[in-house]
């Protein structure tokens, strides 16, 4: 309701009925607020303001613009039954009763919706609305039982079937899929076992099946990339050979022996992760230097330039990293970024996480966000937003104890303050990697979680933010890959 008084309302009809007969709609879901919110949340009108509390994301009013109303006769077609100053939310349609007269009208109620898993209806929730995420179905409280209101009837993602298991030589850390060209899709595996090496597999009609296998030394990630029409991986090699400092390796795929070759040695310390990123037709690589001994956190991770004379990689730029584990790198428009995540300083997790954007021809500081045991960045694009979310993995000082149930956050890019802002907040433990992907016009988020039993699939829901639709059982994942 849109007039005196703030708030929200939610208008329904009641009526007498039996716990076998239904409620049944004649209208589809409506997104009311898609009418005369703004897309952009920094451009909403005076007197609407996003909010989030309880890990619920929402829209609060407070003496709304009058440009905030929806007369209903937009919504309803030859019905005089509603004052033009209410908005409908849900509308029913009761078809195998007929309603006696002092039952025909509109009640309203300030219950509140609740969400989550099933539960159990009383005569103390009579007239209450519950929202199953799972099921994407609104229910309502007869006093006995819940009754259907409203069910989604779109095709949804609710389900992922086991398409193939790989058993592994050694504990895997990361995957990584690429097509090769001529020979089709390979998936390269980081394998913590120096013995075993790590394994590459080749997509055939059985599925993957072992291609090659690579001597690595405690490997922690692939990157796949391409220099004009030749293909490399390269490998974060987290341990050195006895007595030797750790090095992270270049293969170059060799088209007569039509597997990976050995091309390019590279000094790193405890090696996380590689970047592979081209800017102005130039291809370069970001590692992720962890730390140098035992003790030393604060150190440089490196960015390597291809030299067209030389053929090879050459240091470019070194930039100032805290235990860094990840680093990420996007475009947004004309303009070249690259996100590290620093996980320690040797004493907290507490440390500052930077943006860099690309200036004159090497990266300079755009912004630092706090984060807690940063393990993860991932950015994404809905429509014309920009968004990056951190894996938070773990809140520790000091000697005191941690904490693994911590928020992970989703920032987007306000593109008139030009920086990431807050935009969501999620309750993650001890989150170590995050994957986006879309399906057709649906967006979704996967969060892993170390050492767990399952993992999460996220839903995009406009203003709601993501929302949780699906767990996956797993057995202490590190990594998601989208194919």
């Amino acid at each position: 309701q849109k007039g005196r008084h703030a708030g929200c309302c939610i208008l329904y009809m009641r009526a007498g009925r039996s716990a076998s007969e239904g409620w049944e709609t004649n209208l589809p879901p409506l997104d009311l607020l898609s009418f005369v919110l703004e897309k952009d949340t920094s451009q909403l009108v005076p007197g609407v303001h996003m909010r989030q509390t309880g890990g619920v994301r929402g829209v609060h009013f407070s003496s709304p613009h009058t440009s905030m109303s929806v007369p209903s006769s937009q919504l309803l077609v030859n019905c005089n039954l509603f004052p033009k100053e209410f908005s409908i939310v849900v509308t029913l349609k009761v078809t195998p009763i007929t309603l006696k007269k002092k039952e025909r009208g509109v009640k309203k109620t300030e219950e509140r919706v609740s969400v989550g898993s099933e539960r159990s209806c009383s005569e103390l929730l009579q007239g209450q609305l519950w929202f199953n995420p799972l099921r994407k179905a609104l229910y309502l409280c007869d006093g006995t039982v819940w009754i259907t209101v409203l069910e989604g009837k779109k095709p949804r993602l609710d389900y992922v079937l086991e398409h193939q298991v790989l058993t592994t030589s050694s504990e895997t850390h990361d995957v990584e899929v690429f097509q090769v060209p001529g020979i089709g899709l390979m998936a390269a595996m980081a394998h913590r076992s120096t013995a075993s090496g790590s394994a590459l597999y080749l997509w055939t009609r059985k599925g993957f099946q072992l291609y090659q296998n690579i001597t690595t030394q405690k490997a922690l990630a692939w990157r796949h990339f391409s220099v004009g029409k030749r293909t490399f991986l390269v490998v974060s090699n987290s341990e050195g050979r006895p007595k030797e400092t750790d090095v992270s390796v270049i293969y170059k795929w060799s088209k007569r022996r039509k597997q990976f070759v050995h091309f390019q040695t590279l000094q790193t310390h405890c090696a996380q992760d590689w970047e592979a990123f081209k800017i102005n037709k130039q291809t370069y690589l970001a590692v992720a230097n962890h730390r140098q001994g035992n003790n030393n956190h604060t150190i440089d991770s490196v960015i390597y330039k291809w030299n067209m004379l030389t053929k090879s990689f050459e240091v470019y730029q070194m930039l100032p990293t805290t235990g860094a584990y990840d680093w990420e790198f996007f475009t947004v428009g004309p303009y070249h970024f690259l996100v590290v995540a620093n996980a320690f300083d040797g004493v907290t997790t507490s440390v500052d996480s930077a943006i860099y954007v690309w200036v004159n021809g090497s990266f300079q500081v755009f912004q630092t966000i706090k984060t807690f045991c940063a393990t993860d960045w991932e950015m994404f694009k809905i429509g014309s937003r920009v968004f990056l979310v951190v894996a938070n993995g773990h809140r520790y000082q000091g000697n005191g104890p941690g904490r693994y149930a911590i928020n992970s956050t989703i920032y987007e890019l306000d593109m008139n303050g030009q920086m990431f802002v807050r935009f969501q907040d999620i309750i993650t433990y001890s989150a170590v990697d995050w994957e986006f992907f879309s399906l057709g016009e649906e967006h979704f988020l996967v969060v892993l979680w170390f050492d767990f039993s399952s993992l999460i699939v996220f839903r995009w829901q406009g203003y709601e933010g993501f929302v949780p639709v699906h767990w996956i059982p797993t057995i202490g994942c590190s990594d998601w890959e989208f194919v």
